[in-house]
């Protein structure tokens, strides 16, 4: 267990300038999606929802960082050339979302200070082709042709800020004319108080304020 050493503080990512702050709103992909290189293509990245609300046994999903193992909030950190961590998801229910990135024909592609907001926790990341073709079955979609080929990672030229929990900045990023890059991110509904629990609390209020009032 390890902190990166590439951390820097949160307000790094101000210092970088104008920042394009993306709300994750997937694509749900067809029973036929295509997601092999040259089957879905654009300009920009492409977020695809993939496994939700999915139960993961312990010891089944390797990633290649996991929070608060080799990642923390506030941690810049890059691409793999080969995963090989050795770390696994916990077991719980997660939910996935691919970054899919084949800009078209056979023209290059770089994006920089792009922004990533999820409803859930980021707790966990794929980025290397060994990991990702090994997840495909438990959080990609049934149906799916993903990219058989590791080439669908990013590379270590690639830079990431974990900036919050639901939050992730894709530093700068670039792809070559006859590749794909694609990350996996992996999160965790975020509870919240029940009904129950908020009419309890609310009780609770009035009767104190109640009690005062009497003294």
């Amino acid at each position: 267990m390890y902190r990166n050493p590439l951390k820097l503080p949160l307000i790094s990512a101000c210092i970088l300038g104008f920042t394009l702050s993306v709300q994750a709103s997937p694509i749900i992909p067809g029973a036929s999606e295509n997601l092999r290189w040259g089957g879905k293509e654009s300009a920009n990245i492409q977020v695809i929802a993939e496994a939700q609300n999915k139960s993961i046994n312990a010891n089944t999903v390797l990633v290649d960082y996991l929070l608060n193992s080799n990642l923390f909030v506030g941690d810049r950190f890059t691409g793999v050339t080969h995963s090989k961590s050795g770390l696994y998801l916990n077991s719980g229910i997660y939910s996935s979302y691919l970054l899919h990135f084949d800009t078209p024909g056979v023209s290059k592609g770089s994006v920089k200070n792009q922004r990533f907001n999820f409803n859930g926790n980021i707790v966990a990341i794929i980025l290397g082709g060994e990991y990702l073709k090994k997840s495909d079955t438990l959080l990609g979609n049934s149906g799916t042709v993903y990219e058989q080929s590791i080439s669908r990672r990013m590379e270590k030229h690639d830079l990431f800020t974990l900036e919050s929990e639901q939050s992730l900045l894709i530093n700068s990023m670039s792809i070559g004319k006859y590749w794909i890059d694609e990350a996996r991110i992996i999160t965790r509904n975020v509870s919240e108080p029940s009904s129950w629990a908020l009419f309890g609390m609310g009780i609770l209020g009035l009767l104190g304020a109640r009690k005062l009032s009497q003294k």
